[in-house]
């Protein structure tokens, strides 16, 4: 056989196969794939004090914005830090769900009002611009974050 012969004996093969596969994807009648579940979302509302002095250990008070559809974990569910104008990054806690007042394990949404942050890791050493950032994770191990920027002053 010749080669020319063996080519066009191979593409009604080909032809027949490619139109066999491109069936496999569809559906006829079946369930649609579920939506994906969006990952956490905090939004910190308010944050007292916005200015600290150089030298002061703040305790800051906080109030922010939940929404975890996957739902919010039990253990360490929160993580509060502090990043300074040169990015050094100083974790001030974590902290439960059950332990903030106004969410709970599981809870796909809460508000966390006037949160008392009383912390001794963390003073003040430069001026400038810092960042209070909040994290939440679900029970999916995703996170979610929300920051706050406060000013180191002399």
């Amino acid at each position: 056989m010749q080669p020319a012969q063996r080519l066009r004996r191979g593409i009604p093969l080909l032809l027949l196969l490619g139109v066999g596969l491109a069936g496999c994807g569809e559906t006829t009648g079946s369930t649609p794939l579920p939506t994906p579940i969006p990952p956490p979302s905090l939004t910190i509302t308010d944050l007292s004090p916005r200015t600290v002095s150089v030298g002061q250990t703040p305790t800051f008070v906080v109030s922010f914005r939940v929404e975890a559809p996957a739902g919010i974990r039990g253990s360490n569910a929160f993580l509060a830090a502090v990043t300074t104008p040169l990015g050094n990054f100083v974790t001030l806690g974590a902290f439960d769900a059950s332990q903030l007042p106004g969410c709970f394990v599981g809870a796909t949404a809460c508000t966390v009002t006037g949160l008392t942050l009383t912390q001794n890791r963390f003073t003040v050493t430069q001026t400038g611009s810092h960042q209070l950032t909040i994290s939440v994770f679900d029970r999916q191990e995703r996170l979610g974050s929300g920051s706050f920027t406060f000013n180191g002053l002399l």
